[in-house]
């Protein structure tokens, strides 16, 4: 069995209103997957369903072994106000028991491997956007996850710190070696971001393409502008195109 199995996932809500009707993927450990369709086609409830924030109607979700730990990284950095950034990166390690003192040294180690080294004191209204995500992303790493779930992560940002950030995040997930799943509605953050993209049709969501992208890590901005970038890109709006049908 791969590291996840996704069998015949769906979800529906009160009323009747169906996210997700029919969505089975292998997700081998260590891979990068990007979840990508239109507004309301279930992506994110894919990922809330994975992170067992919520329940499917139908289907199965299958971990080889015990289900392991799992970061999860929202839209929004949802950060404490009112605590530094070395503060919120440590609060999930307090949380599950750790002292104080040790929570904050891997708070720290975290938010340097994000590149926000000698921000460790700011606030969150001190840090930019950008700023604030990587912050996100510290915290959901610090407990070292098997697995990174993320939620358009950097949909609200400008695109070149998005673009600054894929790579960062690319740099994370070798280093780490976690399992990425990546909810987008970017084509090409898709394509530069991940070794395959789940297509979803409209809602609900339904499984139009499992898309391949061979292309060696790492990747850089030329990588953009290559001939293999496109002929992928231009496999993945085809795939959306059929999608609204």
């Amino acid at each position: 069995m791969p590291d996840l199995r996704l069998s015949h996932l769906a979800r529906s809500f009160a009323g009747g209103a169906a996210a997700l009707a029919d969505l089975s993927a292998d997700i081998p450990a260590g891979a990068f997957v990007s979840l990508l369709g239109p507004s309301g086609c279930g992506k994110s409830t894919t990922l809330r369903l994975i992170a067992g924030l919520d329940t499917p109607s139908g289907g199965t979700i299958e971990w080889e072994g015990e289900r392991p730990e799992i970061g999860f990284v929202f839209q929004e950095p949802t950060l404490m106000a009112w605590a530094s950034a070395a503060r919120n990166v440590a609060l999930p390690l307090e949380l599950g028991g750790s002292g104080k003192a040790a929570a904050l040294a891997r708070a720290r180690a975290a938010l340097a491997e994000v590149g926000l080294a000698g921000f460790e004191n700011a606030l969150p209204r001190q840090l930019s956007g950008g700023m604030k995500m990587r912050v996100s992303i510290a915290r959901a790493l610090v407990a070292r996850p098997a697995a990174l779930l993320m939620d358009e992560p950097f949909a609200a940002l400008d695109e070149s710190t998005r673009a600054r950030l894929n790579g960062d995040l690319l740099r994370l997930w070798a280093a780490e070696k976690f399992t990425a799943i990546f909810v987008t509605h970017s084509v090409f953050e898709s394509v530069f971001l991940s070794q395959r993209i789940l297509v979803l049709s409209g809602r609900p969501g339904r499984l139009v393409a499992d898309i391949a992208n061979p292309a060696p890590y790492p990747r850089d901005d030329l990588y953009r502008t290559s001939p293999q970038f496109n002929e992928v890109a231009r496999e993945v709006l085809l795939a959306l195109k059929a999608g609204e049908s």
